[in-house]
C-alpha cells in the first residue's frame, strides 16, 4: 500500500474515474453541514462533523471506492444501501464511478444526514468511546 503525503497526494494516486468521484463527493460533503471538516488520517480522507462521520475506504480501480460510515451500525439505513461486510461497527457503500454515485445520490444523502443527526443528537457517543465499548464487550 502506498504511503501518501497528504490528501492531495492520496487523490493524485487514484485512477481518473476515482479522482472524479472523490472530488465530487468532497464538494458535496463540504456543504452538507457548517461544521463539516476533512481530516487526512490513516492514509485516507475522513469527514468529521462534531465527531468522525465517514471516510474513503477500500479503493479498487474497477470496482470503485467505498464510503465507510464509522457509526454505521447505529444508522437505520431505510434505503438499505449500507453493507456490513463482517464488520461490527462500520457500514459502507461502494460506488463504481460518478455515474453510479449520481444514480444513488439521494439514498446516500439520506444516510449522510442521518449520520450527521446522530453526531448532533448524541455527542457523547464518540467514535473512540464506541470502539472502546465494542472491544470491552467483545
Amino acid at each position: 500500500m502506498p504511503k501518501y503525503l497528504d490528501k492531495e497526494d492520496f487523490i493524485a494516486h487514484q485512477t481518473p474515474e476515482i479522482q472524479q468521484l472523490i472530488r465530487y463527493m468532497r464538494q458535496l460533503m463540504s456543504v452538507a453541514h457548517p461544521q463539516m471538516r476533512e481530516r487526512f488520517s490513516f492514509q485516507t480522507i475522513f469527514f468529521v462533523c462534531i465527531d468522525y462521520l465517514c471516510y474513503f475506504g477500500k479503493i479498487h480501480p474497477t470496482k470503485g471506492i467505498e464510503i465507510g460510515f464509522v457509526k454505521g451500525h447505529l444508522l437505520k439505513d431505510e434505503a438499505n444501501i449500507l453493507e456490513a461486510k463482517n464488520r461490527k461497527m462500520v457500514r459502507g457503500i461502494t460506488f463504481r464511478n460518478l455515474q453510479d454515485f449520481r444514480a444513488r445520490e439521494e439514498a446516500f444523502l439520506e444516510v449522510l444526514q442521518e449520520a450527521i443527526l446522530l453526531n448532533e443528537t448524541y455527542p457523547e457517543k464518540t467514535f473512540a468511546k464506541l470502539i472502546f465499548e465494542k472491544r470491552k464487550d467483545g
